[in-house]
C-alpha cells in the first residue's frame, strides 16, 4: 500500500485582531486607518497646571493669517502684553477682520491668543456703535465655539466680548437677543460653577477675578439689562438657573 506525497503547505501569518473594525465601522480592506495629522491644524501646548484636559478644538483661521502676514496688527515689542495696529483702527474692514479675531479666542498658543483677545477689545473700543451692529451676525458662530471649549480661560474670554459689545452702543443689546439660542446654552451649564480661574492671564479684563459662575451671571445681568423688556425671558429659556437682576425674585416676592 502506498501513500500519497506529502506537501509541505506554508504557515498562514496571524494577523493582530486589533487592527480590524468592529461591525458597521467600515473601511476598505477591513483595516484599521490611523488619524492622519490634519495639515495646517494649529500648534497646541500643554495644558495649564490644575486645569482639566482640554479636547482638541478645531483649527484656527486666526494664527494662519497672522503668521502670513495677512492681519494688520503686531506684537509690540517695547510694551508687555500690548498690539499695535499697521492701519488706523477706524479704517479697519469689520466684516471681514472682526469674525476672524473672533475665531482667534480659540487660541491657546502665545502670541496669538493675547492678540486675538486684545485685538476684539480694541476693535470694539475702537468702532462706532453704527458700524458694529451689522458685523454682530458674522461674530455669532466665533463666540459660540468659544462659549463651547473646554478650556475656562477661552469662556472667560468671549463672556468678556459679550459684554463689551453690550457696552458699545444702545441698540447692540437688543441686535444680540436674536442669537441667544446659539449662545447662550453653553451658559447653563457654567451658572453655578465655582471653579476659581486662578492667575491665568485675561487680557480683555485683566482685572476681574473670581469664579466662572460669576463671570457668567454677570454678562448675563448686561445682557439683560441691554436686551429690552423680554430679554429676561428670553435668557430664562435658555439658562433655567438664571434669576433677573431687574424684577424681584420669587423668594423676595413670597416675603
Amino acid at each position: 500500500m502506498t501513500h500519497g506525497a506529502s506537501f509541505d503547505v506554508p504557515a498562514s501569518e496571524r494577523l493582530d485582531p486589533t487592527k480590524y473594525l468592529r461591525k458597521r465601522e467600515g473601511s476598505p480592506g477591513g483595516l484599521k486607518l490611523k488619524p492622519k495629522r490634519e495639515e495646517g491644524s494649529s500648534p497646541r501646548i500643554a495644558a495649564a497646571p490644575g486645569s482639566p484636559p482640554a479636547k482638541p478644538q478645531r483649527s484656527s483661521l486666526f494664527w494662519r493669517m497672522y503668521d502670513r502676514g495677512d492681519l494688520p496688527v503686531r506684537v509690540e515689542q517695547a510694551r508687555h502684553n500690548t498690539i499695535r495696529w499697521t492701519v488706523e483702527l477706524s479704517s479697519v474692514d469689520l466684516h471681514y477682520y472682526f469674525p476672524i479675531f473672533v475665531d482667534g479666542l480659540l487660541e491657546t498658543q502665545e502670541p496669538y491668543r493675547m492678540l486675538a483677545q486684545r485685538g476684539t477689545e480694541e476693535l470694539v473700543a475702537g468702532a462706532a456703535a453704527e458700524r458694529l451692529l451689522p458685523v454682530i451676525p458674522q461674530l455669532v458662530m466665533g463666540l459660540r465655539a468659544a462659549l463651547r471649549s473646554p478650556r475656562d480661560d477661552t469662556i472667560q474670554s468671549a463672556l468678556a466680548v459679550l459684554r463689551l459689545l453690550v457696552a458699545s452702543g444702545p441698540d447692540a443689546g437688543l441686535a444680540l437677543v436674536p442669537y441667544y439660542r446659539q449662545l447662550l446654552p453653553p451658559l447653563s451649564r457654567h451658572i453655578s460653577d465655582n471653579l476659581n480661574l486662578g492667575d491665568r492671564m485675561d487680557y480683555a479684563q485683566a482685572s476681574h477675578r473670581g469664579t466662572l459662575g460669576d463671570l457668567v451671571l454677570a454678562t448675563l445681568h448686561a445682557l439683560e439689562r441691554g436686551g429690552g423688556a423680554d430679554a429676561f425671558h428670553h435668557i430664562k429659556y435658555q439658562v433655567p438657573l438664571y434669576e433677573s437682576c431687574l424684577r424681584p425674585s420669587r423668594v423676595a416676592r413670597k416675603a
